[in-house]
């Protein structure tokens, strides 16, 4: 959730620097700050709240060198002194990461590291740069090889000509830009036409006129890569939110896969996919894991093929089977999401086969997979994923029914553009937006619906909200349900229909209020109804 972004070049406003970093603000934070070099002098502005109280902090800063960044707490309160930048002891050098250090107590304990200002687990990474001997690149590759977990990680070491960064698990890019180089967390933040991605365990020496790249403490080539990233589409362009403008491209997102996968149809299945391949695992996070879920469905029922769908967070940890036989789908709408990016890695220890649907072809999930599905969302700015959802659900529905050709998978897409800009009465919103609780249930695809829907209305909305099955509702939760409750019952299962309209003359009898989301139009009763 955090953002990076660095500057080193020509002497120039520190304003300018935070303005770009205003590009990740889509990300969510608590906190920002920056690092810059004034008189030879590592200086420090830090603010909670958004980005415009750090930019009404500064005056008229200038400085050849800056690090910034956005903080979403992870270690320690929502403060100033746990804000980002953090600081070595002696001010020698100055941090900003993205990413969690998971050994950062013993750390702290083996190198009898003290007089700690943050409860952060970066300060660590700041104290130990200090600690170790030899030059900046060599000190970062000491600090990377004790640290355990995933970083971006900005450096300054106070001087006014190189910026240093190195990363593992977690994006970094570097870009020309107008008198010298800009790195960020994302390419969102550059202008120019060409970047470079740094793999894991890299470092870069990053000056005004070039850029070094190391790895195990040798020097090495990389190739740019060109900057397809459209600034425009990352604007409001006149909605007020950026949530409001991303439903509103369901639509265009869903005609921009058609087309695109009108012309790479071939080259993506032109081969048995699911050859030799025994089961397939589906792994993603939060609404990604729901798309699995509905993959994996469709993936068993047209197939006949062993298909479930996975938690990434739980699977990485788990006793895995996966194997050479294996094929693992791994959905994830950025492609940086660390837990995802771990059981890619186990996947490929393990010999499996590795696909990606992703939204962002240049990601870390994308270079390390056999075969990359574009999601063709385009930059999805809002924090709660709305058309990328769409975008996943369509991408796994044409890999589901691919076998059937090319003409017959792609029209399919076409009916779910039909189900877009749905009106929903104003007193269904009354209702729930005064509810203490709302419980989400279905049967089927309509319960991975459920459960989606709950975590958005949490998400978005700040409201106590759980998605069920509606098969599950009377083995303990119904004990919850009483006045002031909504129970909101998708049916678009016509041969499930009446196990989940059972379930609403559960609640019903029990106080609730009931919405009914559905496609069959004859379904009354005394509840509100949303027909699709």
């Amino acid at each position: 959730m955090c953002g990076i972004v660095g500057y080193v070049g020509k002497k120039t406003s520190i304003k300018t620097s935070i303005i770009t970093l205003k590009n990740l603000e889509y990300r969510g934070y608590d906190s920002s700050g920056v690092a810059y070099i004034h008189n030879k002098k590592i200086q420090t502005i830090k603010k909670v709240g958004v980005i415009d109280n750090l930019l009404n902090e500064l005056t008229n800063q200038t400085s050849k060198i800056c690090i910034c960044h956005t903080r979403w707490a992870t270690h320690g309160k929502v403060n100033v002194q746990n804000a980002h930048p953090q600081v070595s002891k002696n001010c020698k050098f100055a941090v900003v990461h993205n990413g969690i250090i998971e050994n950062y107590q013993e750390l702290k304990a083996q190198y009898k590291l003290e007089h700690f200002v943050s409860e952060t687990d970066t300060e660590v990474i700041a104290n130990l740069l200090e600690h170790f001997e030899g030059n900046t690149i060599q000190k970062l590759e000491q600090t990377m090889n004790c640290l355990v977990g995933s970083y971006a990680l900005a450096v300054t070491d106070g001087s006014d000509k190189y910026l240093y960064v190195a990363k593992n698990k977690s994006p970094l890019y570097i870009a020309k830009t107008n008198g010298g180089y800009m790195v960020a967390s994302d390419i969102s933040c550059f202008t120019s036409q060409s970047y470079y991605m740094l793999s894991d365990r890299m470092v870069a020496r990053v000056g005004k006129n070039k850029v070094e790249f190391f790895k195990n403490g040798q020097p090495i080539n990389i190739d740019p890569l060109q900057n397809t990233f459209n600034i425009s589409e990352a604007k409001l362009n006149g909605y007020k939110y950026f949530m409001e403008k991303e439903i509103d491209e369901t639509s265009t997102v869903i005609n921009n896969i058609y087309t695109r996968y009108s012309t790479i149809f071939e080259e993506l299945f032109k081969k048995d996919i699911f050859q030799d391949i025994n089961s397939v695992y589906l792994v993603g996070c939060g609404t990604a894991y729901h798309a699995c879920q509905m993959g994996a469905i469709w993936l068993q029922n047209n197939f006949r093929l062993k298909s479930e769908a996975y938690i990434a967070s739980e699977l990485r940890y788990s006793t895995s089977l996966i194997d050479k036989h294996s094929l693992v789908v791994l959905v994830s709408q950025s492609g940086e999401t660390a837990d995802t990016l771990a059981v890619a890695s186990l996947a490929k220890k393990s010999g499996a086969k590795i696909y990606a649907i992703t939204n962002v072809e240049y990601s870390s999930l994308a270079n390390i997979s056999d075969l990359v599905f574009p999601l063709c969302a385009g930059p999805e700015i809002a924090v709660a994923s709305t058309k990328a959802y769409s975008a996943m659900l369509s991408v796994l529905h044409l890999l589901a029914n691919h076998t059937q050709g090319k003409e017959k998978a792609l029209e399919g897409l076409k009916k779910i553009t039909k189900l877009i800009n749905i009106e929903v009465d104003s007193k269904v919103i009354d209702v729930v937006s005064k509810s203490k609780r709302v419980f989400f249930i279905g049967r089927a695809c309509d319960g991975i619906t459920a459960c989606e829907g709950a975590l958005k209305l949490k998400e978005i909305a700040y409201i106590d909200a759980c998605g069920y099955y509606a098969g599950e509702l009377k083995h303990g939760t119904i004990a919850l349900i009483e006045p002031n409750v909504v129970v909101v019952a998708i049916i678009t299962n016509n041969k499930l229909k009446a196990k989940t309209l059972n379930a609403v003359e559960e609640v019903l009898s029990r106080g609730a209020t009931v919405v009914i989301i559905t496609d069959d139009p004859t379904i009354k009763g005394n509840f509100y109804t949303v027909c699709l």
